[in-house]
C-alpha cells in the first residue's frame, strides 16, 4: 500500500506543473475586446465542404457565410445574396448577390464561386458525407452517383458575376433554409488548387464571413479577428474585435476556468453541477432542436436480428436518464423532437422491461455480449453506463463499454461501424426534414446501414408538399418505419441548450440550431 501510495504521489506531482501551466495560460486576462470560448474537442476539420460536427461548424460559420443566414429565431435572413426570388411553381430561386460581398483577399464573390462550391460537394471524388443536401436541386444526385458527367446540366447557373440561378427538380417547402447551411458557401478554386490540402491553413485560407482566422494552434487554441472587409462591418461596430477558442476537453475545468475569468462562454456543461449551475445569474438555457440516440449497425451480425435489436430497445427505461440528468435531457421516444411538425410522444418502442425479456429469452442464437461505442465527454459515459445497467438488469446481456475521441471516433464509425453506438443530432435548419433525410439511403451521415425505398419515398413526397398535415402524416410513417419496425436507432432524450455566459457579455442569443452570432454580441 505504502508503495502504491507513493506511486501516486509521484504521477501526480509529475503532472502538476503542465496542468499548472495549462490554468495559467487559460486564466490570463486576455484584452477586454477579446471574447473567450471553449471548445471541448479540436475541430476535426474547418473545409466547410467536408465538414459534419457541430465543433467544426462553431469555428465555420464565424468566419465564413452562405447565399442566407438565419437569425435567433431561425428565421432566413439576407447574407452573401441580398435578395432573392422564388418562381411561382417554387421550383426556381434567383439570389442577387451583393456587390460588397468580398473575399479577405480583396476578390469579389460571384455566383461562380457558388457554382464551384457546389460543384466541389456533388463531386463523387470529394466523398463528401453531407453531398445529398443538395440532391433537391436538377441533376444533383445523379452527378454525386457519376451517372451524369457534365455538371453544366445540374440545375445551378451563373447569370453574371452577381445572379445566381438554382431550379429544382420539384418543389421543396424548406428549401431556402438549406443555403444557411455550411456545406452550401462558396469556395475558390484557385485557393484550393495552389495550396492542396493546406488550404485552410490560418496563412492561405480565405473567407468572407464577420471574422477571419488568425492563428490555429491544435489541440489548444483558435484565434479568429474582426474582418475589416466585411460586407456588413458598419452594421455592427460593437461586435468583439477577436474571439479566442479555448480546446478545453474536461467540462468541469472548463467551468472551473469560467469562475476564474478565463473563459467568457462555456457550453457542454458538466452534468454533475447543473442544479448548482442552474442558480448562478450567468446561467442561460433555451429550446434545441437536437436529439440523443442508441444506433445499430443493421448490417452486423450481432444485431442483424430485427427482434434483438427491439428487445434491445424495450429494455431501456428513458425515464432514469431523465433523472440521472435533470434540466438537461427531456426523454423521448420519437425522433422528431418536440416543437417540430409530426412530432407524436408515443411514436417509437416503448419501455417494457416484462415484455422486452420474453422476446430476448425467445430469440434463437441472440448474443451473449456486445460492444457499446460512445465518444468521450461525461454525459456520454453516464448515458451509456445507464444503458449497459439497463440491458444486463432487463436482458442479463453484458454490454462492454468502448470510447474513443470525438475526432477518432467520427473516423471509426465511417470506416468500419461497429454493432452499436451512440450519436447524437442537432437540427440543420427548423424543419422535420432534417432529422428524416438523416436516414436515406442516400446520406453519407447514415451509419445504421437502413435502406428502404418506402422509407426514401416518404421523406420525398413530404418535402415536395406544401401540406402540412399530408407532410406530418408522411414523416409519422417514415418514423414508423425508422423506429418500430426496422428499429434502426432508439431514441433517448431531447437536448436543453445551457450556458455559462459572462455578464460582460451582451446580446447573446442561440437559436434552436444552437448557433450564435459573434456580430450580435458586444462587450462591456
Amino acid at each position: 500500500m505504502k508503495t502504491l501510495f507513493g506511486h501516486v504521489l509521484r504521477r501526480i506531482s509529475l503532472a502538476l506543473p503542465a496542468l499548472l501551466v495549462v490554468f495559467a495560460d487559460c486564466s490570463q486576462k486576455l484584452p477586454a475586446d477579446t471574447l473567450r470560448l471553449r471548445l471541448p474537442s479540436d475541430p476535426p476539420t474547418i473545409d466547410w465542404t467536408r465538414a459534419t460536427d457541430n465543433i467544426s461548424k462553431e469555428v465555420i460559420n464565424q468566419i465564413h457565410e452562405g447565399l442566407v443566414q438565419e437569425d435567433h429565431e431561425a428565421k432566413p435572413l439576407p447574407a452573401l445574396a441580398e435578395s432573392w426570388t422564388k418562381s411561382a411553381d417554387s421550383k426556381t430561386y434567383t439570389f442577387r448577390l451583393r456587390e460588397s460581398a468580398k473575399w479577405s483577399d480583396g476578390q469579389a464573390v460571384t455566383a461562380q464561386h457558388f457554382i464551384d462550391a457546389w460543384e466541389r460537394l456533388l463531386n463523387p471524388q470529394t466523398a463528401a458525407e453531407y453531398a445529398y443536401f443538395l440532391f433537391d436541386i436538377v441533376g444533383a444526385e445523379d452527378y454525386q452517383k457519376g451517372t451524369l458527367k457534365d455538371f453544366a446540366k445540374v440545375g445551378v447557373r451563373a447569370d453574371g458575376d452577381r445572379t445566381l440561378v438554382v431550379t429544382l427538380r420539384s418543389p421543396v417547402a424548406y428549401w431556402i433554409h438549406v443555403p444557411t447551411f455550411w456545406v452550401t458557401f462558396p469556395v475558390r478554386k484557385d485557393i484550393l488548387t495552389k495550396f492542396g490540402d493546406k488550404w485552410t491553413d490560418s496563412d492561405k485560407i480565405v473567407t468572407a464571413g464577420p471574422y477571419l482566422l488568425k492563428s490555429w494552434q491544435h489541440d489548444s487554441r483558435i484565434e479568429i479577428v474582426k474582418n475589416p472587409g466585411y460586407y456588413d462591418a458598419a452594421k455592427y461596430p460593437h461586435m468583439p474585435a477577436k474571439a479566442e477558442y479555448r480546446i478545453v476537453k474536461e467540462d468541469t475545468t472548463a467551468v472551473t476556468l469560467f469562475n476564474s475569468q478565463g473563459l467568457d462562454v462555456v457550453r457542454d456543461l458538466p452534468p454533475s453541477q447543473i442544479l448548482s449551475l442552474a442558480t448562478k445569474p450567468e446561467f442561460l438555457s433555451s429550446p434545441f432542436l437536437r436529439g440523443f440516440y442508441v444506433g445499430f449497425n443493421i448490417k452486423d451480425p450481432t444485431v442483424s436480428d430485427v427482434r434483438v435489436r427491439k428487445a434491445l430497445a424495450m429494455a431501456l427505461d428513458r425515464s432514469e436518464i431523465g433523472k440521472l440528468l435533470p434540466k438537461i435531457a427531456t426523454p423521448n421516444s420519437s425522433w422528431i423532437p418536440p416543437g417540430l411538425m409530426a412530432y407524436k410522444a408515443d411514436r417509437g418502442v416503448q419501455f417494457d422491461a416484462a415484455a422486452a425479456k420474453k422476446l430476448w429469452d425467445s430469440i434463437p442464437n441472440k448474443p451473449a455480449k456486445i460492444d457499446l461505442w460512445y465518444d468521450q465527454k461525461e454525459l456520454n459515459k453516464l448515458v451509456m453506463e445507464n444503458v449497459q445497467n439497463q440491458w444486463k438488469r432487463t436482458l442479463g446481456i453484458e454490454a462492454t463499454l468502448q470510447t474513443q475521441e470525438w475526432k477518432v471516433y467520427l473516423k471509426s464509425l465511417r470506416a468500419n461501424t461497429p454493432a452499436v453506438w451512440r450519436m447524437g443530432w442537432g437540427a440543420d435548419y427548423p424543419d422535420p426534414d432534417t432529422f428524416m433525410n438523416l436516414f436515406l439511403c442516400s446520406s453519407g451521415n447514415n451509419f445504421t446501414k437502413l435502406c428502404s425505398k418506402e422509407y426514401d419515398a416518404l421523406i420525398a413526397k413530404s418535402a415536395a408538399s406544401n401540406d402540412d398535415k399530408f407532410r406530418a402524416e408522411a414523416y409519422d410513417q417514415a418514423q414508423k418505419i425508422l423506429l418500430e419496425d426496422e428499429v434502426a436507432i432508439v431514441p433517448l432524450f431531447t437536448l436543453t441548450n445551457m450556458h455559462l455566459v459572462s455578464q460582460r457579455v451582451e446580446g447573446f442569443r442561440v437559436n434552436p440550431m444552437g448557433d450564435i452570432s459573434f456580430k450580435d454580441l458586444r462587450l462591456k
